[in-house]
């Protein structure tokens, strides 16, 4: 019945459907939500320009978004941290190594940083992103930790 040839076929051709239906995810537009989806970002990807914009949106808006160059994150790193209604903002978001172009949110409500927490010996961490209301999107994956308790993403 099976040998050894047909079973290596049959493993490559499984390896080949799970690799390329990860390229049918969509990395260029998303939208997160909180946990009780209340509150939204939508991230729109294009080439080494995003925006992360407050609020379901599908189109860039003229207010309500930072415009940000991330030609200079590895796609191995290419991280968002979200916390929702911590300290006093309704959201912050972290997205590590990116460059801020334009910020057009109301800063008073909104917290955006470029860089992850750094512990007490200067190393970058994501330990704040693992609180209540709080979560990290890995880009590459498209799978959001601690596995969707506090994040929902819609892809």
């Amino acid at each position: 019945m099976f040998n050894n040839k047909h079973f290596n076929f049959l493993a490559i051709g499984i390896l080949m459907i799970l690799i390329s239906s990860c390229d049918n995810v969509n990395r260029t537009s998303f939208r997160i939500y909180s946990a009780d989806k209340k509150q939204c970002v939508t991230i729109v990807t294009n080439g080494s320009t995003r925006y992360i914009i407050n609020g379901k949106s599908s189109s860039i808006p003229k207010t309500g978004f930072v415009k940000l160059d991330v030609s200079g994150i590895d796609k191995l790193g290419d991280g968002i941290g979200v916390c929702w209604k911590n300290e006093k903002y309704e959201w912050q978001i972290s997205n590590d190594k990116s460059v801020i172009l334009e910020n057009k949110l109301d800063t008073t409500k909104y917290k955006f940083k470029t860089s992850w927490e750094k512990d007490k010996c200067g190393i970058p961490n994501t330990e704040k992103y693992l609180k209540l209301n709080c979560g990290t999107l890995d880009l590459l994956r498209m799978v959001s930790f601690p596995e969707n308790e506090y994040l929902i993403l819609e892809n």
